[in-house]
């Protein structure tokens, strides 16, 4: 990457600096992809994250990335379930959340019981814009797209992200809740990833050591 990165495209990075310090802790965030792209380990990881996601090429890139730019991805399921819910009594849900035995599913119940007013309007449409911005910046590290695609993708959806939200506080909470809602409970668990940490965890520790990032919300 050979543009220089201005404070405007800093603030329009670190919508998706959340999703890439949790997948790859050691992120330079001040750059365009977090990776080293001198270091082959690094890339590889780069590759893993990507093809984990079902992204092998630029074609597949740009598949995930319409998908989640559209809300298909989370925001639709999200929604659906959230309608349903909302025509619900307290004994019809209590009925529903029983008599099902997936965890993961009843986490979801929950989750999206408690939400389905609340996150009406704006669903989970500032995580799946994070991730958006967080799989372009994994495909940098491999080529799959260039810095001029980047930042007409970035910003259009840094305009969106800007007039759904009216901080770094609500936006982030809606980042955590999307990554909650897609991969179930999120307590910590060291017998299966020992010194992981949650999405909620980052969000911590991102507000204390950039601090004077997260301060200013810029329309």
């Amino acid at each position: 990457m050979t543009a220089e990165i201005t404070p405007q495209i800093q603030e329009q990075l670190n919508l998706s600096a959340l999703l890439l310090k949790k997948n790859h802790n050691t992120a330079d965030l001040s750059t365009w992809s977090g990776f080293n792209s001198e270091d082959q380990m690094q890339v590889k990881q780069a590759k893993r994250l990507l093809k984990l996601n079902g992204i092998t090429s630029g074609l597949h890139l740009r598949n995930s990335l319409q998908r989640y730019q559209s809300g298909q991805m989370v925001s639709h399921t999200f929604s659906k379930l959230a309608a349903e819910f909302r025509m619900y009594t307290t004994t019809t849900f209590d009925a529903k959340y029983n008599a099902q035995e997936h965890p993961r599913l009843k986490h979801n119940y929950k989750m999206v019981w408690k939400y389905r007013f609340t996150l009406k309007e704006h669903l989970l449409i500032g995580y799946e814009l994070s991730y958006y911005i967080y799989l372009m910046r994994l495909a940098t590290v491999v080529g799959f797209i260039g810095t001029d695609e980047l930042l007409l993708r970035m910003e259009d959806a840094n305009e969106t992200i800007k007039s759904t939200f009216s901080s770094w506080g609500a936006f982030h909470r809606n980042v955590c809740l999307g990554d909650e809602f897609v991969l179930g409970a999120t307590e910590q668990d060291n017998s299966k990833f020992p010194g992981s940490k949650t999405l909620w965890e980052h969000y911590q520790r991102l507000y204390v050591k950039h601090a004077d990032w997260f301060k200013k919300w810029n329309k």
